[in-house]
C-alpha cells in the first residue's frame, strides 16, 4: 500500500500545476450568473435599437451603479477549493464616479450592511470585499483603493489567508454610498 501511494507522489509531481479557481464566473462572460444583489448585466445597458452601438463602458462586466444614501452590495455563494491563495479584482469607474466623504457613511460598517459583525470603521474614499463563512460569522475583508481620476482598468490583489477549503463561503463586494458607476470586470481567488 505504501508502494502504490509512493509511486502515486512521485506521478503527481510531475504533472504541471493549474490554477484553482474559487469563484464561477468571476470574468462576468455569462453576464452576472451566480451573483446577487445591486449588480446590473451589460444587457440591461444594451439600446433597443440595433443599429445603435453600445456605450463600451456598460458593454462588459458587472456594472454597479452607487447609491447616495446607503451601501451597495454583490455576493457570490461558492464552495472553496484552497486554503489561502491570491485575490484580484479589476474595476473600472465612470466619469461622473465620487464616493462619498461623510465619516458617518464609514461608521460601523457591518450595520450598514446589515450583518451582525463586530463593528469596524471603512477608510473613506475605498470600497470592501469580504470573504466569510456562509453564515456570516467568521471571515476577513479587504480594501479595495480606488483612484477615481482614471478611467482605466484597475486591478488588486491580496493574498488571502484562512479560506475555508470544501465549505459553503460567500464573497461580497460592498461599496459605499456614492455618485457614479462601477464596472468589475474581473474577480478571482485562486491559488497562483
Amino acid at each position: 500500500m505504501k508502494a502504490i501511494a509512493f509511486v502515486v507522489l512521485v506521478i503527481s509531481s510531475f504533472l504541471p500545476l493549474h490554477a484553482q479557481e474559487a469563484l464561477q464566473n468571476g470574468d462576468f462572460s455569462d453576464a452576472i450568473t451566480h451573483w446577487h444583489g445591486d449588480g446590473r448585466s451589460p444587457a440591461d445597458y444594451a439600446s433597443d435599437n440595433p443599429l445603435q452601438s453600445s456605450d463600451p463602458f456598460t458593454s462588459k462586466g458587472l456594472i454597479v451603479p452607487l447609491k447616495q444614501k446607503t451601501w451597495s452590495k454583490v455576493a457570490q455563494d461558492f464552495t472553496g477549493k484552497i486554503a489561502s491563495g491570491i485575490l484580484s479584482v479589476t474595476f473600472m469607474v465612470s466619469a461622473d464616479f465620487s464616493f462619498s466623504s461623510s465619516p458617518d457613511d464609514y461608521a460601523n460598517v457591518p450595520a450598514q450592511l446589515g450583518w451582525g459583525w463586530k463593528s469596524f470603521k471603512s477608510p473613506p474614499g475605498n470600497w470592501l470585499v469580504f470573504i466569510n463563512d456562509i453564515d456570516g460569522t467568521t471571515g476577513n475583508y479587504y480594501v479595495i483603493k480606488t483612484n477615481a481620476h482614471t478611467s482605466e482598468p484597475q486591478t488588486v490583489r491580496y493574498k488571502v489567508k484562512g479560506l475555508f477549503p470544501l465549505e459553503a463561503q460567500t464573497i461580497t463586494l460592498a461599496f459605499p454610498p456614492g455618485s457614479g458607476t462601477i464596472v468589475v470586470l474581473n474577480v478571482s481567488i485562486n491559488n497562483s
